[in-house]
């Protein structure tokens, strides 16, 4: 068994001592009330209005926006009130839309592109840059995590932009925060089952209500169960994902929060690689959607698990105190073969051979967030102060194996493929690697309200982390490390300044330092430098309709040094001990300049919308061929409108996503050729309609139709010379019944 090397894990006794000391400063700090909070109370501090609100939640709500977002800064802020680009991706929308996965999500979010490498790694990017930030209820979570379904989550925030004040980490592409649906007060319970194209077949289940009379202790229980095929041939997905959650006020003042979710994916036919672009001949080899070289038996299994649990309390002066906890366990069983390298040649059938992997992994991740804000009085005036402290603590165990192909690793004619290929024999052999990485740091950040127009917010953060990679032999001897990274007291400040035009009307401007730790190796063994930069941003939002439509407009300018890209410069196939793609860092530094605007929320009370328009400009280095120059205009929209009279129960929308051109460099130099050609997908733009109908007061049938012109488009180009098709036209049918 691995002998793991011993960490610090802060006990409960520990916690709980702290976590009383700073309520107990946080309550000496603020000036005591006449009164008790309730729950909805709106307080104003000057110019500040800050929401005791502890639910926030957009279920049942009927809307495409949110009153609140706390991502930014964990204040208690509107959109308007943040200093940042801000979405809300809303249960309403997810339902409407049919939006099942992270990834149809972002498809139709603001300023974000989507990019597939393969049947089971999936990238996002924002502002020019890849998106590695990700947050369940705040709290950091894995960028290649296989908790992609939505049916666990109430919202999906989008922070654009550096956001290292609160998890350190200030990548300037975007920080996305997935927010657990929650138990509720009232009884509910909701049952689904959708069918759809390529042999979809999907069940869940959604319950909710009071576990005692009194409504004190609530909880939740969401359940699905999902099983499809692909327009690709062999592929098919099968998972199983499930939460339950229970809250409980152990006073008026006081909730204690906890629960466990789980998710299962157990997909076949799974490819490692793109759809190849050239032919050996050098001309363009337009191979079909549905091309894929693999086997019926190729996998990529994924299994996760997280407990959590929180505890918050709320002073009667207004402060609050939460401290936070999460367990993740991550388990990865791989057994892949795909022909990923060489080129076609369509005469012969010949020219492509196959990469094949087998491995395992499995990765402990234990965070920890412990915060205090509350109001405080200082020269005459109100203000808002938080500070905190958060944690992110990862262990990664990779056994070496033994593997034998009985097979050739050369495709002799694609054109008769049929993959009755037998499966690699893997045997472990002892030996392991241990990957151990800490992220931790503190910040505190006020809200000062200057003058009653006027509204600053400043703040810093300091991190440290540590990753290194300990190699033990087969009899379970330290054999060293083979990568080590160090960085401490790294210091990633915040300044953001709002000013009120009007009660409607705000004007802001905002600043903060990028720091970003990569994972990423180079083909020593070693990991690459932290990223580096800066982010800029300026603009105007709107609360119109009393609240219930935010319109914002940015424009935006960030500087990234020291990106890490793939290093075109190893033999094809190359790969580390670990099976992953050595890279290397730019060296430079990447600029992208940009305008953006959206409007989100109801019309009319019977109208939806959300839309959002990017304009950006991205200047990098020429040797960054590993990811495609993003688009230059980028349009997002979705709607939903409820008809009344004799169409009463009758709900038609829809989405549209409109992206120029994008372009990118051949990884290795064209066949034919003594140099890199340009590889281009054109402009395109996707229609998706939506319709569903009230049967009765308890039932409801849904119709989404995706890709509605069958329009042939690619996730992605350039990765190792290949393209990886969009999916075509997609019809799902759904029927939900509600208690």
């Amino acid at each position: 068994m691995p002998h793991h090397a011993p960490r610090f894990r802060p006990s409960p006794l520990a916690l709980a001592a702290l976590l009383c000391s700073l309520s107990a400063a946080a309550q000496q700090a603020a000036p005591e009330t006449a009164a008790p909070a309730k729950a909805a109370e709106t307080r104003a501090l000057g110019a500040i209005t800050v929401t005791a609100d502890r639910d926030s939640r957009t279920e049942g709500s009927g809307s495409y926006t949110a009153r609140a977002a706390g991502t930014a800064t964990r204040l208690d802020m509107s959109p308007r009130e943040t200093p940042q680009s801000v979405s809300v991706v809303t249960r309403q929308q997810m339902d409407d839309q049919g939006l099942r996965t992270v990834a149809d999500v972002l498809a139709q979010s603001t300023g974000i592109t989507v990019n597939e490498l393969d049947s089971e790694r999936t990238g996002f990017y924002a502002r020019g840059f890849s998106i590695d930030n990700f947050q369940i209820d705040g709290m950091s979570r894995g960028s290649n995590s296989p908790l992609t379904d939505t049916a666990l989550y109430d919202r999906i925030e989008i922070v654009r932009g550096a956001n290292g004040l609160m998890g350190g980490t200030g990548d300037p592409s975007a920080t996305i925060n997935f927010i657990r649906k929650r138990p509720t007060r009232e009884f509910q319970a909701s049952a689904g089952l959708t069918l759809g194209r390529w042999d979809l077949r999907r069940a869940d289940v959604d319950i909710a209500g009071p576990l005692n009379a009194s409504g004190s202790v609530r909880g939740r229980f969401v359940f699905a169960d999902s099983d499809r095929k692909s327009f690709m041939d062999y592929y098919r997905e099968k998972k199983k994902l499930g939460m339950v959650s229970i809250e409980a006020d152990l006073t008026s003042s006081t909730l204690l929060t906890a629960g466990f979710d789980l998710q299962d994916n157990k997909p076949r036919g799974a490819t490692w690689g793109a759809v190849p672009y050239w032919n050996s001949n050098g001309t363009l080899a337009n191979l079909p959607r549905n091309f894929s070289i693999t086997t019926p038996w190729s996998g990529w299994d994924k299994k996760q698990s997280t407990a959590f649990a929180s505890l918050e309390h709320r002073f009667d002066n207004g402060w609050r105190a939460r401290l936070g906890l999460a367990r993740t366990e991550s388990e990865v069983d791989r057994s892949v073969v795909y022909a990923g390298s060489g080129y076609p040649n369509p005469a012969t059938g010949g020219g492509l051979s196959l990469w094949s992997g087998v491995g395992w992994a499995k990765e402990t991740r234990d965070n920890l967030d412990l915060h205090v804000s509350g109001p405080v009085s200082f020269l005459g005036r109100k203000h808002e102060l938080i500070a905190g402290w958060n944690g992110d603590w990862r262990e990664s165990d990779t056994p070496a194996a033994r593997v034998t192909y009985p097979y050739s690793a050369t495709v002799p004619n694609y054109h008769t493929w049929n993959g009755d290929l037998p499966q690699p024999v893997a045997v472990r052999t002892g030996a392991y690697t241990l990957g151990h990485t800490r992220l931790g740091g503190g910040y505190v950040a006020g809200r000062f309200s200057l003058a009653d127009p006027l509204t600053v917010i400043v703040g810093a953060r300091v991190s440290n982390y540590t990753t290194r990679t300990n190699s033990y032999s087969t009899a379970g001897v330290y054999n060293g490390f083979s990568g080590i990274s160090r960085h401490k007291n790294e210091v990633t400040p915040y300044a953001g300044i709002v000013y009120d035009i009007d009660d409607r009307w705000s004007a802001y401007a905002s600043y903060t330092d990028v720091f970003a730790p990569q994972s990423y190796k180079d083909r020593n063994n070693n990991f690459v430098d932290p990223a580096t930069g800066t982010n800029i941003e300026a603009g105007i939002k709107g609360e119109l309709l009393e609240g219930r439509l935010n319109v914002s407009g940015a424009v935006f300018r960030t500087k990234k040094e020291n990106v890490a890209t793939l290093d075109t410069s190893v033999p094809a196939g190359f790969t580390l001990a670990d099976g992953s793609s050595a890279y290397v860092t730019d060296g430079t530094g990447t600029i992208a300049r940009g305008v953006e605007a959206e409007v989100s929320g109801q019309l009319t009370p019977a109208w939806n919308l959300t839309a959002g328009y990017t304009y950006m400009s991205v200047d990098r280095p020429a040797c960054s061929c590993s990811v495609p120059i993003p688009p230059r205009h980028l349009l997002r929209l979705s709607t939903a409108y409820r008809l009344g009279g004799a169409l009463q129960g009758l709900t038609l929308g829809g989405s549209v996503s409109v992206q120029s051109a994008t372009t990118n460099l051949s990884w290795y130099n064209r066949p034919g050729t003594t140099s890199k050609a340009e590889m281009r997908q054109p402009g395109y733009t996707l229609f998706n309609v939506m319709a569903s109908y009230e049967l009765n007061r308890n039932l409801t049938v849904a119709l989404n139709v995706n890709n509605l012109f069958d329009k042939k488009y690619y996730r992605n180009i350039g990765f190792y010379d290949g393209v990886y098709w969009g999916e075509p036209r997609n019809v799902t049918v759904s029927l939900r019944a509600k208690f």
